[in-house]
């Protein structure tokens, strides 16, 4: 049994419903994130972006005084009732529909919101600091589950009347919300969800760990959608300043079956490499292991390689080690590559398989899954008490 509850959101004005909404602030470089703010004012970009200001208790009471001024300027509206919200995001390829709720911090803290991914304490503490200042949840924590949720949403969506927000943002994204305001509607959803056993997180790891920092006894914004709506992609490996390139492709030949390759594959059971201008795949040898982690490809390249060829202890502090999202393009990737580069990639973990490491109480390697869709910030937001 899992707690949702119905929120007052926080919402932007019909007029400003497609200018507010924002891709995650990491996703911008500095000078489109100055462009962004110049060109328009309405952007939650607005809000967020205060490189000026050092410390950090001045930023985040600067982002509180600014969505302030935006609730009195009406560019952002709080709903006068509770809801809960239907959500559905379309790009090019996709179409994730799902709700868009309130979930418990006791559930969380109770493991019936299970974790697949270990946080960083000291992100932790740095968000609890922020919410507890800013006082919003900005975007939801992307949650799945088992349960097919078409029964809750199907009676929304196939009615257009229903439909209260319609709208593209800048990148090409489609975005349609129906708010659920009646309260008999809300019980039958609540009850729904009390005979589910577990939800799972997709993504917000660190959110949900510093918002039980921050009040345990709380709710957090949360968008649920069913396993099978979700799109699952690895985050590939490029690691950085390697002093000799042949003398660490020799040492993984001497530990892994190392073969040439023309091109990559895709959905390949294999680690594929690129280095000095060549394509590579390593089949390790086979030793048999019941546990989960260890099969991951993730797993075996830390073990194998990245620790003692390339001496990567910590793959998330290593300054060589970045992660690459699934769905970049490898050959641009390529193309930015230095000599003394090389790129892992890495094979998509079924969500199945994320679950049962979750239901193991067990956490993949850092970096092992990129998981979409992606929520804009500044789109339905929630304020703490």
């Amino acid at each position: 049994m899992v707690k949702i509850s119905s929120f007052q959101g926080i919402i932007p004005h019909l007029k400003f419903i497609s200018k507010v909404p924002t891709q995650p602030y990491s996703n911008y470089s500095v000078n489109e994130r100055e462009i962004e703010v110049q060109n328009n004012p309405y952007s939650f970009l607005n809000i967020i972006a205060n490189n000026e200001i050092s410390n950090r208790a001045d930023k985040f009471a600067t982002i509180r005084g600014r969505i302030n001024d935006f609730k009195s300027k009406k560019i952002l509206i709080k709903s006068k009732q509770k809801s809960l919200y239907i959500y559905r995001q379309t790009n090019m390829n996709h179409t994730y529909t799902g709700l868009i709720c309130a979930i418990s911090l006791k559930d969380y803290k109770n493991k019936k919101i299970k974790a697949h991914e270990k946080t960083i304490i000291n992100r932790e503490f740095v968000f609890a600091e922020y919410l507890k200042k800013t006082k919003i949840y900005a975007e939801p924590v992307l949650i799945t589950c088992n349960q097919n949720l078409t029964s809750i949403h199907s009676k929304y969506i196939d009615d257009e009347n229903k439909k209260a927000y319609d709208f593209y943002t800048q990148d090409k994204i489609r975005h349609e919300i129906w708010e659920i305001k009646e309260t008999h509607l809300i019980k039958e959803i609540v009850s729904f969800f009390k005979k589910i056993e577990n939800l799972y997180i997709a993504d917000g790891h660190h959110r949900l760990a510093s918002s039980l920092r921050n009040d345990e006894n709380a709710m957090c914004l949360a968008y649920i959608v069913s396993k099978n709506e979700l799109e699952t992609l690895p985050f590939h490996r490029k690691i950085t300043n390697i002093k000799n390139l042949q003398n660490a492709l020799t040492q993984i030949k001497a530990i892994c079956d190392v073969s040439e390759i023309k091109a990559i594959r895709k959905n390949s059971k294999t680690i594929q490499f690129y280095m000095d201008k060549k394509w590579y795949q390593i089949k390790f040898k086979h030793n048999p292991t019941p546990e989960l982690i260890d099969n991951l490809l993730v797993s075996k390249l830390l073990k194998n390689i990245l620790t003692p060829i390339f001496n990567i202890q910590d793959e998330r502090k290593d300054k060589n080690v970045h992660f690459i999202p699934g769905n970049q393009n490898i050959k641009n990737i390529i193309k930015e590559l230095n000599k003394n580069d090389c790129l892992f990639l890495m094979n998509t973990i079924d969500i199945n398989t994320i679950i049962k490491i979750a239901n193991q109480n067990n956490t993949t390697p850092p970096k092992s899954t990129f998981i979409l869709p992606k929520l804009p910030s500044g789109l339905i937001m929630m304020e703490l008490a």
